[in-house]
């Protein structure tokens, strides 16, 4: 009986155990379907958003409610997706007064608040309307009232074709809105491209638009592009998409 009793229970054991992996390879599935940003396995990590360098990251948020991310690259300066600006119901570019930036947001607090009074779009002729043409132009700098490097710090602009130790992308994500997480040693084509996009297979999903693909250049953490999409293809794979710096470079103050 007692042989029986142990059979028993390493069977319940088993059997818990496979419907507990059941249940991890479902919500795996689930997210993928769900945020098609993920690929593979979910890589992403919590990270303290209060510290620098992450200090520098933050939500952008606007008066319509959505929210993407923005990081301070200049005292007042934010790079972000040119998208999160858009109005798609009136078809037209957001007001700066309906913009807001929380540096080092986490769960309601933040390290820095910016209030955004300009900014400058790749070219604000072409919009998200024009499809696969916005691309190539799909980011933005937000002007700040106020320098707030001295809170935050800064993320440097990079140059392209400086040799990489390891990737990363930080961003707040749909699924994870009030956190940052960060993707580290992801892997990113910085091939050049003739449609001046850089390919990525960072796990950023939606609300992770405008996030930093950054890169461990020697000893220092740079912008060395901005995300825009994902891309997924009938195979199930997903591809981020995100914009090289060199389109970014000229334009800042």
């Amino acid at each position: 009986m007692r042989l029986r009793a142990v059979f028993l229970g390493l069977t319940a054991l088993l059997v818990c155990g496979a419907a507990a992996l059941a249940a991890d390879t479902d919500l795996d599935a689930l997210k993928k379907r769900l945020f098609p940003g993920i690929k593979g396995e979910d890589n992403r990590r919590i990270i303290d958003s209060s510290d620098y360098p992450w200090s520098a990251i933050g939500r952008v948020n606007s008066r319509l409610g959505g929210f993407c991310t923005g990081t301070v690259i200049a005292p007042r300066e934010v790079l972000t997706a040119a998208h999160c600006l858009w109005n798609k119901r009136t078809r037209s570019w957001l007001v700066p007064d309906a913009i807001n930036f929380l540096a080092g947001y986490r769960r309601g607090d933040f390290v820095a608040h910016g209030k955004v009074v300009d900014y400058t779009l790749a070219d604000p002729l072409v919009t998200p309307i024009d499809g696969a043409r916005f691309s190539p132009n799909d980011w933005a700098i937000l002007y700040l009232a106020e320098p707030i490097d001295g809170i935050t710090g800064i993320l440097p602009l990079g140059i392209s074709g400086t040799p990489v130790r390891e990737y990363l992308q930080a961003g707040y994500s749909k699924d994870k809105p009030h956190i940052l997480t960060v993707d580290e040693g992801c892997k990113v084509d910085d091939r050049p491209r003739q449609d001046k996009l850089l390919l990525h297979k960072c796990d950023a999903v939606s609300g992770d638009s405008g996030s930093p693909i950054l890169g461990i250049a020697g000893d220092e953490l740079v912008v060395l592009g901005v995300h825009i999409a994902t891309r997924r293809y009938k195979e199930g794979e997903s591809t981020g998409i995100a914009i090289p710096v060199d389109s970014v470079s000229a334009a800042s103050r």
